[in-house]
């Protein structure tokens, strides 16, 4: 009976992953005219402990192909060396140092909110190791001219240098395929990844008031989904975002990650029901549908150790057969997910250390108590763009 109710379930994973990967193949991108007028926009970094990356990135943020009386580049200076800090205000950023006993990206960000000029159109939330595309600011003003209120980004690798990068890259892009295109494809709102997020200056302000936690971008999301906004995904403005470089720093992403998808489904479970039940799709799917399911390392760990169990534990072929094929189905769901940019030999090469990602992956799942209510920092080293794997 359990092995049945197992199966079950990840069916629905499978099926559920299965149709998000093919949906995204119809996914379309938003055909806008340009804008004539130019939106002021503000551009939030808030940066822990940074010291490394932020003074390039605050640099690159300030290039960008845009009126440059019309943006603002928004430092939130976290721990910051005084160093950086002096050479951050000798640039035109404006800087704003925070001092929390308990740092937290939702409590930069309020912080910020609270102690800047609110005579902004739009706020676009970056990571401090994010270069954004020169074009960026000027495809984002065109979207929200035509009228779209919140957009993400297509978020890409900003390195490819390591096996483990790559690897993170390449699960980067199934997730954009996935939950961004897949579900804008369905009518679904998209995911929210935590950078290149744009947002109604007032609007995000007013949401993230109310939100102190470690996981904010989901809990942002689920507060703008429960008011009835929906998040549409624009492929091609980019935002190259640094991939972890070794399986270790993997783990402890990994860890926080997998903490906090299951806090936010215990906090919204009997909600995201009643939401349904009002009409609220979107929320319900965000919020419970794909907190509730593993995420696709974990899926498909779980699916090819289940294999291997049936296989001893049960005399029976039909039932070994079914697992196999529901993780060959699924395996054949991630990859028609992959963009074909990444079939390469550095894949290749890149899936020996497969069996370490498994076993950090392990580790994360069983550390992760607690790790949903801990700020764990990915310190960030990348400056340059690896331009071989550039989106065309």
């Amino acid at each position: 009976m359990f092995e049945l109710l197992l199966f079950i379930f990840f069916c629905f994973n499978t099926f559920y992953v299965l149709t998000l990967a093919v949906a995204g193949h119809f996914y379309t991108k938003k055909i806008v005219p340009h804008s004539s007028s130019f939106k002021r926009i503000a551009i939030l970094v808030p940066s822990y402990k940074e010291d490394r990356v932020i003074i390039h990135t605050t640099n690159e943020l300030l290039k960008l192909d845009y009126p440059r009386s019309r943006f603002d580049v928004i430092v939130i200076a976290d721990s910051l060396q005084q160093e950086t800090l002096d050479i951050l205000r000798t640039t035109e950023a404006i800087v704003v140092p925070v001092v929390f006993e308990k740092s937290r990206k939702s409590r930069s960000l309020n912080y910020a909110f609270n102690h800047i000029d609110e005579n902004y159109d739009i706020a676009i939330i970056a990571d401090a190791d994010n270069i954004l595309s020169i074009d960026f600011l000027k495809k984002i003003n065109d979207l929200f001219s035509a009228g779209f209120t919140i957009v993400q980004a297509q978020r890409v690798a900003k390195n490819l240098d390591t096996p483990m990068a790559m690897l993170d890259g390449v699960s980067e892009a199934i997730n954009n395929h996935l939950f961004r295109q897949g579900s804008n494809a369905l009518g679904l709102s998209s995911a929210l990844i935590g950078s290149g997020m744009a947002f109604p200056f007032k609007l995000v302000k007013e949401k993230i008031s109310k939100i102190d936690s470690v996981v904010e971008d989901r809990d942002l999301q689920l507060a703008l989904l429960e008011s009835g906004y929906s998040v549409t995904y624009q492929k091609g403005v980019l935002l190259f975002d640094e991939k972890v470089e070794s399986p270790e720093a993997y783990k402890n992403q990994r860890r926080r990650w997998i903490a906090g998808q299951y806090s936010v489904l215990k906090q919204n479970l009997i909600k995201g029901f009643r939401l349904l039940f009002k009409g609220n799709l979107n929320f319900f799917n965000s919020a419970i549908i794909q907190n509730i399911l593993p995420s696709r390392i974990i899926s498909l760990i779980s699916l090819a150790l289940i294999c291997c169990l049936v296989a001893v534990l049960f005399h029976d072929v039909n039932i070994t057969i079914r697992w196999c094929l529901l993780t060959l189905l699924y395996l054949l769901a991630l990859t028609i997910s992959i963009p074909r940019v990444f079939f390469t030999k550095k894949l290749l090469k890149s899936l020996i250390i497969a069996p370490v990602v498994i076993i950090k992956t392990i580790q994360s799942i069983i550390m992760s108590g607690g790790a949903g209510k801990t700020f764990i920092h990915t310190e960030h080293k990348q400056r340059e763009i690896d331009s071989t794997f550039l989106p065309k």
